[in-house]
């Protein structure tokens, strides 16, 4: 299935990254990664994802106030949230800030693309 959906993937860890975009790339979509909110912020700013996928704890900024500022500016991109533990006040928090979805980390390939389909259908209504 080839998507052509622009998706950022926004993690502080570098094997993460490489294995997202690795997957997200082998499942039609076109990932970029970076390595910081900053960096998305900057990367957002000159040609805006369809579909960003965050993790929630990165040093300097957190995603919570990442998707704060990504919902505020292109409120048209998707937000997937990623997380090393289930913590149902952020998945709340993430919820409340407007992220369509939430995945736990080590990644279950399935369910990271079920959320990504999800984000792909929210993205082309316009969500």
């Amino acid at each position: 299935m080839t998507h052509g959906k622009k998706v950022l993937i926004v993690d502080d860890e570098a094997p993460i990254r490489e294995l997202l975009t690795r997957w997200v790339n082998g499942w039609g979509f076109a990932a970029r990664a970076v390595a910081s909110a900053a960096e998305a912020v900057d990367l957002m700013t000159t040609d805006p994802a369809d579909i960003m996928l965050c993790d929630v704890a990165m040093p300097e900024r957190d995603g919570l106030s990442l998707v704060e500022q990504v919902r505020a500016q292109w409120p048209q991109t998707a937000i997937i949230m990623a997380t090393g533990r289930d913590d149902p006040p952020t998945v709340q928090a993430s919820r409340r800030l407007g992220a369509i979805a939430y995945v736990v980390k080590p990644f279950n390939p399935l369910m990271l693309q079920q959320a990504l389909d999800v984000a792909c259908a929210s993205a082309v209504q316009g969500k």
